[in-house]
């Protein structure tokens, strides 16, 4: 008999549709004591053979990680709760699980309400993948809140037992209450939530949530079209979270106040390796204030600096080239690409100094899509404008502009702007 204890279906392209169709597998995986892992992406199940799997997994104590990601492939949305459903509820006891992937699934606000028991109640795993499945404002508002109730059901373990399990860190097996920052920490400590558009709309929920939880140390929000308005809330939550290693909210419009929100949290995260604000729309504005804490020493732990296509100009690069030379001697990969600067003048030169003085030279990403500079204040006049010509009036078009233009293409909200006048 097989010694292994990993169980792979992944990426067979199977169809089981029923419990004679799922059977042979499962008696496979029956077979295997002690299993750790089970892997059932890049198949289509259906609710019977969900359920018939369900019914196992129950049964499995030594579980570690689930994989269901990509597994309703060709589904109709009516029977995809209660399958989902089915999976996760038989998890809800295990004491064992370190990670659960449900991603690239097409779940929809609809489906958020089954994942509710198992995310409210198990406050073992640590690991969190919840990407591509087209949550919504609606749905992850429920889900975020269903995680804030597993926050209060681990804080009420640790004052009443049990013995919490299944940490990133194995020394680090329940709930604790940090000697340093005084922040209680959950064992949740991974979060994967990208394009799922998460909107603005549910970044306070979101930010209750990892405030609640206190010990993630990796986050990822990446193209959830969240605008501005959103992240002092959110970033407000995770600053509540000073283990905080890795962050990408890649493709949001995080803008000026978002970048303020991130500038006053940097300092709350001092193991911060890897921060991607890439196509963020930062500005030059938003960019310096949060460049200008970085100068402060805030992070030196840093390794990865991801800014490419964020509206950065060459005053923020200034101040970004003293940050490295200054506090950033472990940067070892800076992406800058895209954005307002001279490759060949005095901004990048500083930064390429730099890194060559702490020895990663190689350390800055191509620049091939640089845009030329222009004077920066006509830039923001120019910008005021633009807004300007909106009119104080069009409550429609500002709510719309404030939402991230969720239900416009960016060329009907170009007509749109075209369209306006000045009074």
């Amino acid at each position: 008999m097989s010694t292994t204890k990993v169980y792979s279906l992944h990426g067979k392209g199977l169809k089981l549709n029923t419990k004679e169709d799922i059977e042979p597998y499962l008696s496979e995986l029956k077979g295997i004591p002690d299993v750790e892992e089970i892997h059932i992406g890049g198949n289509t199940l259906g609710a019977p053979a969900c359920q018939a799997l369900a019914d196992v997994l129950k049964n499995l104590k030594s579980l570690k990680i689930a994989n269901f990601a990509d597994i309703f492939t060709g589904r109709l949305i009516d029977e995809i709760p209660t399958a989902i459903g089915a999976l996760t509820d038989a998890l809800i006891h295990s004491s064992t699980l370190r990670e659960i992937d449900l991603s690239d699934n097409a779940f929809g606000p609809r489906c958020a309400p089954s994942l509710v028991p198992f995310l409210s109640q198990n406050t073992h795993f640590s690991i969190l993948k919840l990407s591509n499945n087209g949550l919504g404002p609606e749905g992850s508002i429920i889900i975020a809140q269903a995680l804030e109730q597993n926050a209060s059901a681990a804080r009420r373990h640790r004052v009443t037992g049990p013995r919490m399990m299944a940490s990133v860190d194995p020394t680090d097996n329940q709930p604790s209450v940090s000697a340093t920052s005084g922040h209680f920490k959950t064992n949740f400590r991974v979060f994967h939530c990208g394009r799922n558009r998460l909107q603005h709309e549910s970044m306070a929920a979101w930010g209750k949530t990892f405030a609640a939880h206190g010990g993630l140390q990796e986050v990822r929000l990446y193209q959830n079209g969240i605008f501005e308005p959103g992240f002092p809330e959110l970033i407000a939550g995770l600053s509540s979270c000073p283990d905080l290693k890795y962050l990408d909210l890649q493709d949001n419009t995080i803008s000026e106040q978002g970048s303020s929100a991130i500038a006053k949290a940097l300092p709350s995260w001092p193991n911060l390796e890897t921060l991607n604000l890439s196509e963020c729309y930062l500005t030059t504005k938003g960019s310096s204030k949060i460049f200008t804490v970085l100068k402060t020493g805030s992070n030196t732990k840093l390794t990865t600096l991801q800014l490419q296509y964020s509206e950065i100009g060459e005053k923020a690069l200034v101040i970004l080239a003293e940050a490295i030379l200054d506090h950033l001697p472990n940067l070892t990969s800076l992406s800058i690409n895209g954005n307002i600067a001279n490759p060949e003048g005095k901004a990048i030169l500083e930064i390429t100094d730099a890194l060559e003085e702490h020895g990663h030279g190689d350390a800055l990403d191509e620049l091939d899509e640089m845009e030329e500079p222009e004077e920066e204040e006509e830039r923001e006049e120019e910008a005021e404008r633009r807004l300007d010509e909106v009119g104080e009036d069009d409550k429609t078009l500002k709510a719309k502009l404030k939402k991230g233009a969720e239900d416009k293409s960016v060329d009907e909200l170009a007509n749109l702007l075209g369209k306006s006048t000045l009074s």
